[in-house]
């Protein structure tokens, strides 16, 4: 639908109730900061790699680029002396979720290997990967940009994706289209699970060491494509077990995902004759060969690793990206959606976004941090704005289903409302960004409005650093996002479990013998049931051996990223728990070239 449409829509669904409202600044304004807690840092004492391993990519719907003939992951392992690998207790395999990249888990990555060797417990490995559309991202600008020095330098990559700059003589090629991606019709789930059974057989090529020491994980989509892994049929017999995904693992990691294995309903939704059109239709182009969340567009993706850059080169300089970028209609609109007030504010762009006077890093929390940012899937919990007025946000409300948003959590929302006055709209307040541990204290838990009129948020309810959260979007060989998400994969996903799905090339197995040792943690406010429902949660696996943890004030995105080095302030709930567990089921010790 366009977004033209859309608004007309919403036009014509409010005009009755007369929500219409004229912008006047003011509000209750946010009570200065906390002094930063104490910091008790783990030693990093890791090596950051990128692994590629060739495989072809299918050819079945045209010729993919060149580099999508590569399996590509980021291997953190201990630091040593001589910078060989040294034999570890386990490896960690983590797939990303829905639209994202190796990157999600860069924090988790780093600190979960340095926290194993300064434990003296034993050691581990983490590798975290890129599904194969990744390989059509083009991140010369941002890779550029992170290069450039001590501190990235964002100019390079707003220049190279918006000013026609040149980087190492390629000039960038423009986001891809529809039409020129006939081939990701063929990236489905057959495709990621291959992938994923060829880098722990090509990695760790002894079965027994596979059984024993790796462990398989993921994040949001992440979770069910874990599920599907370790009940896939590698050979496509099922009277052989020693090929399946659970064979070839120690255990199972779920992070904040809403389906195991055993949940029929997921993969099992469509008829035969339906899955088979729907396959010819996006080969043909009739049907979308890209899957993308409402406005979420690859260059939205790009910029918020944009967006990242200047959060870390100069977090306390003031943005000029939403003022001085020309990003596309989509973008605008996608903007425009999140950095809404009201249905007035959305419907006639007084003030816009770009009207307020950012810190490059407020401009970052303002898009991801769980009391601005609407939908679920994207909050992270990072602290509060400050310098201005900050009021209530009731949009999109009980529009969002209208406007195609779903996931969308109203609780504690707000906007700043101040842009300066409606006749010198970009003449308002600098609002700044609060640190996740300076909103509040045990002695002073609320952050409150001046006059006390509104509690904005808790130090319960905040967890990750935001200068953390800048750096997975954009550091290292990969990135948080991936641009080009396939929709085969969805619909793969749904064909997965039913009677047909052999015909489909979709070798997954509902089987009671999996039953290998399993954690799950879940995010009150991401996609996993309250405590009460992890029952039903588990749905009937076999697993003898689960344990779930529910970590109290994080959103979806926390659980790969709450900060580590503040215990005395809040302690991390998920990478503790989860070194322990891979070390407590270890059946040995591998080592991997």
């Amino acid at each position: 639908m366009k977004h033209s449409t859309i608004r007309w829509l919403v036009t014509a669904a409010c005009l009755s109730v007369l929500l219409f409202g004229c912008y006047s600044p003011g509000g209750p304004v946010p009570e200065d900061p906390l002094p930063p807690a104490d910091r008790d840092p783990i030693p990093q004492k890791v090596i950051v790699e990128e692994v590629v391993l060739e495989s072809p990519a299918p050819l079945e719907n045209g010729v993919p680029p060149e580099p999508c003939n590569w399996i590509r992951f980021v291997r953190y392992r201990p630091e040593t002396l001589d910078g060989q690998p040294k034999e570890v207790n386990a490896v960690l395999i983590l797939l990303p979720g829905y639209m994202g990249g190796a990157n999600e888990f860069e924090y988790m990555g780093r600190q979960l290997v340095s926290m194993a060797e300064a434990g003296g417990a034993g050691s581990i490995e983490v590798w975290t990967m890129d599904r194969r559309p990744n390989c059509l991202e083009d991140l010369r600008g941002a890779n550029a940009a992170e290069d450039a020095g001590p501190l990235p330098d964002p100019a390079l990559a707003v220049d190279y994706y918006y000013h026609g700059a040149s980087i190492g003589g390629q000039t960038f090629g423009g986001f891809l289209q529809e039409w020129q991606v006939p081939y990701l019709s063929e990236f489905g789930l057959r495709l990621i699970m291959e992938d994923v059974y060829e880098v722990i057989t090509a990695m760790v090529p002894n079965p027994a060491d596979r059984s024993a020491a790796v462990f398989v994980g993921g994040h949001s989509l992440g979770t069910p494509l874990t599920g599907l892994f370790a009940g896939w049929d590698f050979d496509g017999d099922s009277g052989t077990l020693d090929d399946a995904g659970f064979r070839n693992c120690a255990g199972l990691v779920l992070l904040d995902g809403p389906v195991f294995y055993s949940d029929l309903e997921r993969f099992n939704n469509i008829t035969e004759a339906e899955y088979f059109q729907r396959v010819a239709d996006i080969r043909s182009g009739v049907a979308p060969r890209l899957d993308m969340f409402t406005g979420v567009t690859p260059e939205a993706m790009n910029l918020l690793e944009i967006l990242g850059l200047y959060a870390a080169a100069a977090p306390d300089a003031e943005s000029t990206v939403l003022k001085n970028v020309a990003y596309s209609e989509d973008v605008e609109f996608l903007i425009s959606l999140l950095h809404s007030k009201d249905v007035g504010n959305f419907l006639t762009g007084v003030p816009t976004a770009g009207d307020f006077r950012y810190t490059n890093e407020a401009a970052l929390g303002v898009f991801m941090d769980d009391n601005f940012q609407p939908v679920m899937m994207l909050q992270a919990s990072l602290g509060f704005l400050h310098g201005g007025a900050v009021v209530e946000k009731d949009f999109p409300g009980s529009l969002a289903g209208l406007l195609g948003l779903g996931g969308i959590d109203m609780d504690f929302l707000f906007i700043p409302w101040d842009a300066g006055p409606p006749y010198e709209l970009g003449t308002g307040p600098l609002y700044s960004w609060v640190n996740f541990d300076q909103v509040g204290d045990a002695g002073d838990p609320n952050y409150m409005a001046t006059d006390a009129s509104t509690l904005y948020t808790t130090m319960t309810e905040e967890v990750t650093d935001i200068q953390d959260f800048a750096r997975i979007l954009y550091r290292g060989p990969s990135n948080f996002t991936e641009w080009y998400f396939p929709s085969r994969l969805r619909l793969d996903m749904g064909a997965a479990g039913s009677p047909f799905n052999v015909l489909a090339g979709l070798f997954w197995f509902h089987n009671a013998e999996v039953d290998v040792p399993v954690i799950a943690f879940g995010a009150p406010h991401g996609d996993v049931p309250d405590p009460s429902g992890w029952d039903e949660y588990r749905g009937s696996i076999a697993s003898t051996d689960f344990t779930g943890i529910m970590c109290p004030g994080y959103n979806h995105l926390d659980i790969n990223c709450a900060a580590v080095d503040r215990p005395s302030h809040r302690e991390n709930l998920v990478f503790g728990p989860l070194l322990d567990f891979m070390l407590s089921r270890s059946g040995g010790t591998i080592l991997v070239d």
